[in-house]
């Protein structure tokens, strides 16, 4: 109960200024600042007093439920206690059905009145704490709104994991590129791994309760892979205890591609120049085998030199276009070709290597051949790069008595189809996610790096598309659709935007 309030005004209105006063004396002694007014009055006092709290003494009822009405309609944040006659019971309930706070009966009480005035300022204060926690709560809604919002546009991935690596939140381009994959683990979604990955970030958050930065390569659910930035940081509960690490992952890849491109041509310039010095001078042992054949008449000795210089000739060949191509932008020469004799010409550049290496190599074109327009040049080192790559996967693989590499063309009306297969190793998920990007090899010092990613970029230059499935143990096949009509691409690729991941190794 409140003894004693500090300059709480209020106001009596009453039609017996004797009753008023008396009213008033009680009040002042428990702090109450008193205006007395009678009904005419009343709505003048109330509204230049401005009170929180208001006592009507009740002398016409009709009067009395007028006044009361228009008091609630211009005042209704104020309690008006009603003081009624001695058991009118029914009228009270009036009062209180017309807006009254609480009615009493008369001659009223002292202490009557202050428990009723008492509940009234009770109910005031925590009117008014509820407006403050209404208020409050719209600010936090909106700024839980704001957050929501900052949240979800942010141009970055952001997910909150828990200790199980599970992912429990997750913003919309998250969703996005990744699914709704709420439930399920990061590294299945991220690596399409079945295990956490080595030094993992959000391990090491829970672990340390610090921010951790690390630069990995994240595969999108359409197949896109993309090099990401990512940064983790814990999220606590009241205890102070982690429960959670949220994941923030910007997309970098177009930084890294144009840092990857200025850093690594100089040193893979000096790199092919070493190979190709290495290719020169086995083209020197050739001529001198060439020769000293000639000179002493040996044929097979000829045989032996004339085949190393030609096989030279052609890796020089290879590596400089590769290096040519990959330094500036070429314009494609647009031919209108014989589909037939192409796919004739591809085979016999490489049904040689594969002979003479015991794997058997499969011809076989079906279909409305015709022509096609292309850039015969570009196409042809592209188709011959997937079959040397075949070949060699199968030279490599030690656990297959016999080995296939086929080669086949089928015609459509719109499109042509080249299928290169071969039973070779196979290649798993991250090899497959890798093989188009720039400088990957899996031939170690025997590749460049820029072989599939130079077919990659001319068959998308000629609006074609890359198909590729691979099995571990099984082999590989890559599928090569052209338009019959060139058809020029709006955007050049650049390092592996194709259908799946990719081939047994690259040039």
């Amino acid at each position: 109960m409140h003894d004693i309030v500090i300059s709480e005004s209020i106001v009596i209105i009453t039609q017996d200024p004797e009753h008023g006063r008396v009213l008033a004396h009680i009040l002042s002694e428990y702090g109450y600042q008193s205006s007395n007014c009678d009904y005419d009055d009343a709505l003048v006092t109330v509204g230049v007093v401005r009170p929180r709290l208001a006592v009507m003494g009740i002398c016409d009822c009709r009067l009395g439920q007028e006044l009361l009405r228009r008091l609630r309609a211009g005042y209704p944040e104020v309690r008006i206690i009603v003081l009624v006659p001695e058991g009118e019971y029914e009228l009270g309930l009036d009062f209180l059905a017309d807006g009254a706070a609480d009615f009493l009966y008369k001659p009223v009480s002292e202490r009557a009145l202050r428990v009723s005035l008492d509940r009234a300022l009770t109910f005031l204060d925590l009117q008014q704490e509820n407006g403050i926690l209404k208020e409050k709560s719209k600010i936090l809604e909106s700024s839980h709104q704001l957050c929501r919002q900052l949240f979800d546009e942010v141009p970055c991935y952001i997910s909150v994991q828990n200790r199980d690596r599970r992912i429990v939140r997750a913003n919309r381009q998250f969703k996005l590129d990744f699914g709704s994959c709420l439930g399920e683990r990061c590294y299945e979604i991220y690596k399409h791994r079945t295990h956490p990955c080595p030094q993992c970030p959000v391990e090491e958050t829970f672990r340390d309760g610090m921010v951790h930065q690390t630069e990995e390569v994240v595969t999108t659910r359409g197949g896109q892979q993309k090099i990401v930035l990512t940064l983790t940081a814990p999220l606590r509960d009241e205890k102070g205890e982690i429960h959670e690490v949220m994941e923030l992952a910007t997309d970098i890849s177009q930084i890294r591609e144009l840092q990857d491109r200025l850093t690594s041509l100089g040193l893979f310039i000096g790199s092919i120049s070493h190979g190709v010095r290495g290719m020169l001078t086995a083209l020197d042992g050739g001529l001198y085998r060439l020769e000293k054949g000639i000179k002493s008449q040996d044929l097979e000795l000829v045989t032996n030199g004339a085949e190393r210089v030609k096989l030279m000739i052609s890796r020089i060949r290879n590596s400089v276009l590769e290096m040519l191509y990959y330094s500036k932008d070429r314009d494609l020469n647009i031919q209108l070709i014989d589909v037939q004799s192409f796919g004739d010409g591809v085979a016999n550049f490489v049904e040689p290597k594969a002979t003479k290496h015991d794997v058997r190599f499969q011809k076989e074109f079906h279909g409305q051949l015709g022509r096609f327009e292309i850039d015969p040049e570009v196409i042809s080192a592209g188709l011959v790069n997937i079959l040397e790559n075949a070949v060699d996967a199968c030279i490599e693989d030690e656990g297959k008595d016999r080995h296939i590499v086929s080669f086949l063309i089928e015609g459509g009306k719109d499109n042509v189809s080249f299928i290169i297969r071969d039973n070779g190793p196979g290649m798993d998920r991250s090899t497959q996610e890798k093989m188009f990007s720039l400088f990957f090899s899996s031939k170690g010092s025997k590749g460049t790096g820029l072989g599939l990613y130079i077919a990659n970029d001319v068959v998308h230059q000629h609006g074609g598309q890359i198909h590729v499935d691979s099995t571990p143990g099984e082999g590989t096949e890559f599928r090569v659709v052209l338009p019959r009509k060139h058809v020029r691409a709006e955007n050049r690729v650049n390092g592996g935007q194709n259908e799946s991941g990719k081939s047994d190794g690259d040039g």
